[in-house]
């Protein structure tokens, strides 16, 4: 039987050899990790960041913006709720030119500062937009509205698609604007209930 016998010369470059190759590998995981990220790093850091994103203790990855609440909202019905962890507050109203919709601004936490809202809805089914700079989207909200006229979906980063955080929001003080809606068959809740007839008599007292 043949077998070939290694020369004591070539030992050292196999040696040699073998030794780079997980210094090779290891130099090439380094150059994987830390691209183009933030302050030069694209490693553990940013995982971190995204995760942290995902899981709802951010809103938005894009610039920050401060847009002064309009006054012509100012008396607007108020949605309260949250996006992800934070808190926010809307005040929306149905547009005037256009059927099932609605504009309105909201803010976050404590914020002063607001973002621009444009939305409609459809068989129970609740579609938004937001502006942070009046001019572009930087977030669109997706959901269900349920008989109590409260939303719960999806929100998702405009800037960065990737970041998609639960939302609930929920008519405040009782005026809905977003009209519930019961899948139940047959149940016929598919539209706002009418206003309440104010008990306050205007008429003189006898």
């Amino acid at each position: 039987m043949f077998r070939p016998v290694l020369s004591s010369t070539l030992h050292p470059l196999i040696l040699a050899a073998a030794m780079a190759v997980p210094i090779a590998a290891t130099a090439a995981g380094d150059a994987l990790s830390t691209g183009g990220g933030q302050g030069g790093s694209f490693g553990i850091n940013d995982a971190i960041r995204a995760g942290e994103a995902q899981r709802g203790t951010t809103l938005s990855t894009g610039p920050a913006r401060m847009l002064a609440p309009r006054q012509e909202y100012a008396q607007y019905p108020v949605y309260v709720g949250t996006v992800g962890d934070k808190q926010v507050r809307m005040r929306v109203a149905p547009k005037t030119d256009t059927r099932d919709s609605l504009q309105g601004e909201y803010s976050i936490g404590d914020g002063k500062g607001v973002r621009l809202l444009s939305g409609e809805w459809d068989n129970g089914t609740f579609l938004m937009e937001e502006s942070d700079d009046g001019t572009r989207v930087s977030g669109n909200w997706e959901g269900q509205i349920d008989r109590q006229g409260a939303v719960r979906g999806t929100w998702t980063d405009a800037y960065n698609p990737a970041i998609v955080l639960p939302f609930f929001i929920r008519p405040f003080g009782g005026y809905l604007v977003i009209p519930p809606f019961d899948m139940t068959p047959g149940s016929g809740v598919t539209y706002a209930p009418p206003p309440p007839k104010s008990s306050i008599s205007t008429g003189k007292s006898r």
